[in-house]
């Protein structure tokens, strides 16, 4: 444990290094903002001018330990603003993940049974097909064909509990999911089921079902936990393009607009939640299958 906490220690003074340099970078000059403002270019370049790079690291790091990150371009507290886009994210991200997770394993085990094999030849075409499309040409046709044809769902915004609000945004970024997973998951599940353990479960007179979704199942989980788990810390991080299309709160269209505004408090604040969101997850991925992996030899 103490280990974890010196390396998470000093992955934090890089990622909060890194994230002031880039949010000081970007918001340097802000003349073109400034320009209606009344607010002369020297003045500009004087206020620029009177911050540095450690000093605002150092401020950085106060806000960080003192829960005071500071106020947004528009006056709101900065650690307010980022926990109010957090559970829409969070709420959006659950969605996606769950449903692309749980299709795709579906799917990619049935495409295994005598029968059904033709499923993994068109469900592994149309997961290349989703791979090879940008996902903002994903989200207009979703917009396009739920919404303006069939007026099934709502075509953009947020309404705390409301799932309806991200079925499409989910849909978009699920699919996504989907793809990668039925990929991963039907190639390592047929390695699997030719494999000299799946020919003893047979010799026992185990039947197809429960040798796919129960043994397979569980030698295949580890690998794919650290993929669904990626999944979701890259979805929390934010989907700006998503997000910014269905008119999301979520963190990437706050991402969006810290970028856009110059705002340089808000955008490290954001880049720092991002770096460590990733970092948690794909730690915490790493010790779930290390358990997994150890429960599995353990009971063989």
């Amino acid at each position: 444990m103490l280990e974890e906490a010196k390396r998470f220690l000093i992955f934090a003074v890089f990622l909060s290094a890194i994230s002031v340099f880039f949010s000081q970078l970007r918001s340097l000059n802000k003349e073109f903002l400034e320009a209606d403002s009344g607010i002369q270019v020297q003045d500009s370049l004087d206020k620029s001018a009177n911050t540095s790079f450690v000093k605002e690291y150092l401020q950085f790091w106060k806000g960080l330990i003192s829960f005071d990150l500071g106020e947004t371009e528009s006056g709101d507290p900065v650690l307010s603003h980022i926990l109010s886009r957090f559970w829409p994210t969070l709420h959006l991200a659950g969605f996606a993940v769950l449903t692309g997770t749980f299709f795709s394993v579906f799917l990619a085990l049935v495409s295994l049974l005598p029968g059904w094999r033709f499923l993994g030849e068109v469900f592994g075409f149309i997961s290349q097909l989703i791979l090879s499309t940008p996902v903002f040409v994903v989200s207009v046709f979703l917009l396009v064909f739920f919404f303006l044809i069939l007026g099934w769902f709502p075509p953009g915004g947020y309404e705390p509990g409301n799932t309806a609000y991200v079925i499409l945004p989910g849909i978009a970024l699920g699919s996504r999911v989907f793809a990668r997973l039925f990929i991963f998951a039907y190639q390592l599940a047929g390695t699997e089921k030719k494999s000299a353990y799946t020919n003893v479960l047979k010799a026992r007179g185990y039947s197809e079902n429960r040798i796919l979704f129960k043994h397979i199942l569980l030698k295949v989980s580890p690998v794919l936990l650290i993929l669904i788990l990626l999944d979701l810390s890259s979805l929390l991080s934010g989907a700006i393009v998503v997000e910014e299309i269905f008119f999301f709160p979520g963190i990437g269209k706050s991402m969006y607009h810290a970028i856009r505004t110059m705002d340089s408090a808000l955008l490290s604040a954001l880049l720092f939640y991002s770096g460590t969101v990733f970092y948690i997850l794909t730690r915490v991925s790493e010790r779930v299958r290390d358990g997994l992996l150890g429960w599995e030899a353990g009971a063989a």
